[in-house]
């Protein structure tokens, strides 16, 4: 199913074949999914042309603006941390399952000015909550010294 705003079969990329985002990727490639309907290089090139610069980030800190960008668009990864140095991303914080740490690694690689990508997602659980009352509860007959 087609993206609103994004074409099914359009490339991502410099028109010349020449830029930071050539050679140009195919949106319809056989890249694993982000969900079901969303490819990874549909939602960077739908980013990239919200942003206003389809030709993507050319520098580390709009490499990271960027990435977060688009993690805004991903469930789940709003308290994971991006830093870029010379084309190296370094992505870190806490998810809650191993799909969208995958995912995360795959939209840094997606873009083509990045070079390497440390992946230093951790995998949380999530705690449920306590039910009431149950830690100011304590015995009554318990002693908090030590029989002589």
């Amino acid at each position: 199913m087609a993206q609103p705003g994004v074409a099914v079969g359009t490339t991502f990329g410099s028109p010349t074949g020449v830029g930071p985002l050539s050679p140009a990727v195919n949106v319809t490639s056989s890249v694993p999914p982000l969900t079901p309907e969303i490819p990874v290089p549909t939602l960077v090139a739908a980013v990239a042309v919200r942003r206003g610069r389809p030709q993507g980030p050319t520098n580390d800190h709009e490499i990271e603006d960027f990435i977060y960008d688009v993690f805004d668009l991903v469930s789940g990864a709003n308290e994971v941390d991006v830093r870029c140095e010379g084309g190296r991303v370094t992505l870190s914080g806490p998810v809650f399952h191993k799909r969208v740490k995958h995912d995360l690694g795959e939209i840094a690689w997606a873009l083509p000015v990045v070079n390497d990508v440390q992946n230093n997602v951790t995998l949380t659980t999530r705690r449920r909550a306590r039910q009431p009352g149950r830690d100011s509860e304590s015995p009554a007959n318990v002693s908090s010294r030590k029989p002589a």
